[in-house]
Order: C-alpha cells, then structure tokens, then sequence
C-alpha cells in the first residue's frame, strides 16, 4: 500500500463555489503578525477568522486489501496527520497565542481541518480506478482512534471530512451561520458530549435554541432600545421544548428563502457589474454576511408584494426591517410605484436615494445605526407570461450622528411637512 499527497486543487474548487472565496486572505496578508502562519488557506470574516488545515490522500491498494477496518485505518491516519500537523504550527505561533491571550475584544478564531480521501486499485481493469470514499466521523471517532486536544477548546481542530463540509457550507450558506455551527460543534467536542456524526450534528443544530439565539439577543437590544415592542412570537416559539416540527418548518422557509433571496443578489451583482457600476466589496461583504433569518424576512416582505391592495402598488410603499444577525443595520425597504408621476417611483428613489437615507439616519439617532441599506424592489411583467420578475437596487449608507442645529432643521421640516 502507497500513500499519495495530492494537490490543493480540490479544496480550491471548493472555495470557489461558495462564500468562503469572497473571504479568502491572499497570500501577502496571510503573513502578517496578526495571523497564525503556516494554515494552507485562511479567511477573515467580520467577527471570525477561520484557519484551514487540509489533507487530500490516495491510497494504493488492491481491491482484496479493502475492506471496514482498512478504510477505518487509513482515515485515522489521515486525520492523525492533521492533528500533528496542527499542533506543531499552534505551538510556533507562540508569540500571537500570548498576544491573543492578553486581548479581550479580538475576534473569534477556529482552526478547521478537512480530509479527503480516495482508493486507487491497482489491479482494477474497468479505467475508473480511483474511488472516493465517503464518510463522518461523529464523537466516537474522536474518542477510541483519534484523540484531539481538548484542553484548551479556542485551539481545538475541528475536523470534517471533505463531502460533509461542502454540505455544511450549502445548508448554512452564510459565514453567521457557519461561523454560530462551529461553536455548537466546538462546545461538543469540549464537552465530551456524544453525536453518531457531523450531518445528524447539523440537523441537531437547525433545531436547537442556538440557531436562533442571535436573532432573538438582537431583538432584545431593539427592544431595550425602544425600536420594537417585543421579540418575534415564531422565535419564541422555535426554541421552545418539543417543539421540533415548527422548528423544521421554519428552517425550511427560511432555507427556501434564502434561496430566492441569493437569486435576486446575484441578479444585482451582475447587472451592476455588466453596467460597469459594480457594488463596492465592502457592501457585498456586509450583505453576503447576514443571517439566513434574515434573509428569510427580507424575502417574506417581497412575496407580500402580491396581497398588496391596487392603492398601495400604484403609488408605492416603504417598509422597514432590520438585521438579525448584528444589531446597528437597518434595511428601508421602497417597493417601486407603478406611477412614473410618484415620489416613489422607480427614477425618482434613484435620483434621491441618498435623502431617503440621511431622513432615516435623522430617525435612528438614539442609538446612531452603523448601516443604513435601501432596497428598491421592482415588479416587472414577463414578456408573453403572466409571472412577473423581481428587481432588486441597492443603496448603502453609513450611519452617523448629526448635531443638534441639524436635528431642530430637521423636525422643522417634518413639522411643515405635516402641515402640507
């Protein structure tokens, strides 16, 4: 039997076809002080950095030499590998590890080991001689063959196989949402706590409390804000006890959702991009970088589009949301009027988008939001189709405070507004 290392090509493609390229450190950052050395890919997220170990193997063997305890074997020692690997780089990083120690407000950091591996049969006479082979691990595997370092739970390695981590990366779909799995993973590695494998993990994680913590800890700071009046009854309601299928019906929603709602995103992206305007990479980061809830709720207010009344379409309305992922972004959402003659109309919100929201930047002052987003929806007829198409625009504006001479200018002008 041979062992052979393979190239990083496979995990690159990887990469390539999810978030995690947007978020992949080129090399000339990947060596500065404030990063660990020697990870094969590294990347930097808003609150998290994720450190990527990755070991690709081809076994040499005979068909006669495979069989449970073989392959048992060789994914023991390919995980092996990354364990030794890991913690020889760990341990030279020894000057960031007490740098990082010492800091109370760094980001969050989780060491990520992948595997992949396959079986080349030497004596196979069909041309397809290389087999992938797939699988898990669960607790067990890391408890009885492959012992990991438990002592210190921000170092642990947290180890996947390749299939199951693409799988991961398309069920959760944004860095929040991987970035909230990999502690609930962590916290059970470091807890000793048993799981069959990494999928029913997963599953277990869509349905537990944590999943939709966030949502809920960022609607009580609106709350105690004076922005809402009380936490969403569903979020209540979906971390619950024995209340699982309401949860996995509201997981798949969202999912669904989430869904429409990258189309619509990727539609923008690319009509800006071939109109020569594309959207700047600090906007694309922010939005790629929310919460599949919140995308659900963005979306949930698209679709009301169609039980809207004739008044409310001809002339155009406005709604509002925020994130459920950070607390200090806010979403103005101008559902274009079909009256070109309107102040909502699709040309007017273009032309003054940018009074659209310094008005709710004056309105969200106490506290000052850190990003104001305005999303211009349009509906237009399919040709020869009764359907309609969903356009999407959007505006970005920081938030800021403004002082008191421009607030009293303000309430004087809503005030004579009113009057008109």
């Amino acid at each position: 039997m041979d062992i052979q290392q393979a190239s990083h090509a496979l995990w690159q493609k990887m990469i390539q076809q999810c978030f995690l390229s947007l978020y992949e450190l080129p090399d000339d950052k990947i060596t500065d002080s404030d990063h660990f050395q020697g990870y094969d890919f590294v990347f930097e997220f808003s609150g998290a950095t994720i450190y990527l170990l990755v070991n690709t193997v081809v076994m040499q063997a005979n068909r006669q030499e495979v069989d449970n305890a073989r392959v048992r074997e060789w994914r023991k020692e390919v995980v092996n590998q990354l364990i030794k690997r890991h913690a020889q780089i760990y341990q030279k990083n020894d000057s960031l590890i007490v740098n990082r120690s010492a800091a109370t407000t760094d980001k969050a950091v989780y060491f990520i080991g992948l595997t992949s591996l396959s079986i080349n049969h030497q004596d196979d006479q069909s041309g397809h001689s290389s087999y992938a082979v797939g699988y898990e691990y669960g607790s067990r595997f890391f408890a009885e063959d492959c012992v990991l370092d438990l002592d210190d739970e921000q170092s642990i390695l947290q180890v996947f196989s390749h299939q199951n981590f693409v799988d991961i990366l398309n069920q959760l779909v944004t860095p929040s949402d991987l970035t909230t799995f990999l502690d609930f993973h962590r916290r059970q590695l470091s807890s000793f706590a048993s799981f069959q494998n990494e999928s029913t993990l997963l599953k277990q994680f869509l349905q537990s409390p944590d999943f939709h913590q966030r949502a809920i800890r960022v609607q009580e700071q609106l709350i105690d804000n004076e922005l809402i009046e009380q936490v969403e009854l569903r979020l209540l309601k979906a971390v619950e006890p024995n209340q699982t299928v309401f949860a996995d019906a509201l997981m798949a929603e969202m999912q669904k959702n989430t869904r429409m709602w990258f189309k619509l995103f990727n539609s923008v992206l690319e009509r800006y991009y071939e109109a020569s305007r594309p959207l700047p990479n600090e906007q694309v980061d922010i939005l790629v970088d929310e919460s599949m809830y919140t995308y659900a709720c963005l979306v949930e207010k698209i679709l009301a589009y169609r039980t809207m009344d004739q008044d409310s379409r001809w002339n155009g309305y406005v709604r509002h949301e925020h994130s459920y992922h950070v607390f200090g972004r806010h979403y103005l959402m101008v559902f274009y009027a079909q009256d070109d003659s309107s102040s909502l109309s699709a040309e007017n919100v273009r032309l003054s988008y940018k009074d659209l929201l310094s008005d709710i930047n004056v309105q969200l002052q106490e506290p000052v939001m850190d990003d104001l987003f305005l999303l211009g929806v349009e509906f237009r007829p399919c040709e020869g189709s009764v359907n309609t198409e969903v356009y999407l625009d959007i505006f970005h504006q920081a938030g800021s405070l403004i002082d008191e001479s421009t607030q009293r200018l303000y309430d004087r002008l809503a005030q004579l507004q009113a009057q008109l």
